[in-house]
């Protein structure tokens, strides 16, 4: 799936959140191939504090404004509240 995940996120933005339904996805904890900190670099979106459904809310009302990529990796880096 890694190299899938990988094609997807050069044509479109992709968020990667936690299924625990709370708390943060890391961002160094792991370094095998699959891990958080290896899809990050692989171009993924870290939807940091929210969960699935949420950063799948958000996500696509940042799309539907017409944001770009990179203005949505910079709103899912702000703290929420900000």
């Amino acid at each position: 799936m890694v190299e899938t995940l990988e094609f997807l996120a050069d044509e479109m933005p992709v968020v990667l959140t936690s299924r625990t339904g709370s708390g943060e996805v890391h961002r160094k904890t792991y370094g095998f191939t699959g891990s958080e900190s290896d899809l990050l670099e692989r171009g993924l979106i870290n939807a940091g504090m929210l969960d699935g459904p949420k950063a799948r809310l958000f996500l696509s009302l940042l799309l539907r404004s017409g944001a770009s990529r990179e203005e949505i990796a910079e709103t899912f880096e702000r703290p929420f509240g900000d």
